[in-house]
């Protein structure tokens, strides 16, 4: 019986290297089928403080990774008519970036508010703010300040908030940025 040896440290870290590579390629790939999917909606009427709430808990892991605390403030006991699918789609997005631009130690935080026939939902974080030289092509596909980013988060966000009728902005926080997303609470 002849035993294997241990592979050599250097072919060890190309394999690494290599699965790495591949699950960044499965990303982008996922992005772009993403940005592509229809936009047929497939709405029912939903709590929003539960699809906030999925959401916050699908993205914990990885902000605590990166040090981060999600921290909900406030939200409200109404349905909303929605796509809940599209809905979190967009929601995870916006907790990505922030998570991503939030500083260790920080807190992103999330606010659901309803008012005049309206939802909203607000995600801040407390990073460097959004640079002069791309605000004005933000919500663009391929617009990205992140070294393996794809720029496709905010632009298919904001493609499936206008699906439903709603908008999706963003301000100066100092320090940081907070982007809204708001939704008729009933479509027509």
């Amino acid at each position: 019986v002849r035993m294997r040896r241990a592979w050599p440290p250097a072919a060890a870290e190309h394999a690494r290297r290599i699965l790495t590579s591949v699950d960044e390629a499965n990303r982008v790939v996922d992005d772009l089928l993403a940005f592509g999917q229809d936009r047929t909606l497939n709405l029912y009427p939903h709590a929003l403080a539960s699809v906030v709430e999925e959401c916050v808990e699908e993205c914990r892991p990885r902000a605590a990774q990166r040090g981060v605390e999600l921290r909900v403030l406030e939200t409200t006991a109404v349905e909303a008519t929605l796509d809940k699918h599209k809905i979190k789609q967009a929601l995870d997005n916006l907790l990505d970036n922030a998570i991503d631009a939030a500083p260790p130690g920080t807190t992103v935080e999330l606010a659901a508010t309803a008012a005049n026939g309206a939802v909203s939902v607000t995600v801040r974080d407390y990073g460097a703010g959004i640079a002069p030289t791309v605000r004005e092509r933000l919500f663009t596909p391929f617009c990205t300040t992140k070294t393996d980013g794809t720029g496709l988060g905010l632009a298919l966000a904001k493609e499936l908030v206008l699906a439903h009728g709603g908008e999706l902005g963003w301000e100066d926080a100092v320090p940081g940025t907070r982007f809204v997303l708001s939704l008729p609470r009933e479509r027509r």
